[in-house]
């Protein structure tokens, strides 16, 4: 079924000419047969299990509709939202929308963030990451209950 354990970890791979790749045996197993895959909030795609998806939805449905932010964020999120298989390859044919949203190229770094994986352009990612690094201990302090 996929959508119940966490996801990590780091996968580095190449995306053929058409925007297909394969992700790693560990992380379709966690994902299942189906996957949703959308705008993610950086710049790059996420990449959730049904099951997963399915939860995100209910938590955005229970949102203050009232905010004209809220209604945008939702748009974009659902209209950028697609359903997809892996082909008999463990490959997902990621949009052409989808890979523009996120700077990808061909080097492409996925990493699992628990519920979902993130695929980012790989030297956006090494940039994205350093800073993040850099600021971690800034970042910390600011990270409730940590």
């Amino acid at each position: 079924m996929g959508g119940m354990g966490v996801l990590v970890g780091t996968f580095d791979h190449r995306m053929d000419s058409k925007g297909r790749m394969v992700l790693p045996a560990r992380f379709r197993e966690e994902l299942g047969n189906q996957v949703v895959a959308t705008i993610g909030i950086d710049r790059c795609v996420a990449l959730y299990s049904l099951p997963n998806w399915h939860r995100l939805l209910e938590k955005l449905q229970n949102l203050p509709m009232s905010k004209g932010r809220t209604r945008d964020f939702l748009r974009v999120l659902l209209a950028s939202a697609t359903e997809m298989d892996f082909d008999s390859m463990g490959r997902i044919l990621l949009p052409q929308f989808l890979r523009q949203h996120g700077d990808i190229k061909q080097e492409v770094a996925v990493i699992g963030v628990g519920d979902h994986l993130e695929i980012w352009d790989s030297s956006n990612w090494t940039i994205h990451r350093g800073e993040i690094l850099e600021a971690l201990p800034s970042i910390a302090e600011e990270v409730e209950g940590l």
